[in-house]
């Protein structure tokens, strides 16, 4: 396993909306990497000529019948909460007002709508929220990672983006909000060896001998 240190997290850091990221990997997916400590859960809202006001809309709009922000999952300086704006339940059980998040906890917005939180390292504060039911977000998406340190990315369930086929791990290092990539295999960032990190930017390429993903930053 890649051995790393845990970046704290940077003291007056906003708890509203944050930069949200993209990561396109080749034959896996794509990805989103949230650097807020609070994301909200809705459905897509009613259809309006008019875009909705920013502090409205959810972080990730779900095509369901959720309400527009049911939901909200906070990042303490210990774990998660699920603050319920409208119906949810966590582990099978509703939830009035919030509700402590522990790793492999179901959560259930609505009628149906199901999310699994997972934090796969007990080195990194970051979490994962898989999908459960077949509800999907409005955009393309297979995964989000709440990205509080560092995110792994390899072959093994320890990691936050499991990627089957690559033969070592790749490491995400936040560093306020700048996100930094490490890895001990052979990579190249838009065609430059990768050394002992460098900074990543939207647009760039990470390329190996097995693997390539793409950064973006999502608007």
């Amino acid at each position: 396993m890649l051995g790393f240190l845990r970046h704290p997290l940077t003291a007056n850091r906003s708890e509203t909306h944050g930069a949200m990221s993209v990561v396109w990997i080749d034959g896996l997916g794509c990805f989103w990497m949230s650097l807020a400590e609070r994301v909200t859960i809705g459905g897509p809202g009613a259809l309006s000529s008019k875009p909705p006001h920013p502090r409205e809309a959810a972080d990730i709009a779900m095509l369901s019948d959720l309400k527009r922000r049911h939901a909200t999952i906070v990042r303490t300086g210990e774990g998660y909460l699920l603050e319920a704006h409208g119906p949810a339940r966590v582990a099978g059980r509703d939830v009035l007002d919030r509700a402590t998040l522990a790793d492999g906890a179901l959560i259930e917005l609505g009628r149906s709508v199901q999310w699994r939180i997972r934090q796969p390292s007990a080195l990194s504060l970051s979490a994962r929220l898989d999908f459960v039911s077949d509800h999907r977000p409005t955009q393309a998406v297979d995964g989000l990672v709440m990205l509080a340190d560092t995110c792994l990315l390899g072959p093994g369930d320890e990691n936050h983006i499991v990627c089957p086929d690559w033969a070592g791990q790749v490491l995400f290092v936040r560093q306020q909000d700048e996100l930094w990539c490490r890895s001990r295999l052979d990579l190249t960032v838009n065609g430059h060896r990768l050394g002992s990190g460098r900074r990543l930017r939207s647009g760039d390429v990470v390329s190996g001998e097995d693997l390539r993903f793409r950064i973006e930053e999502r608007g």
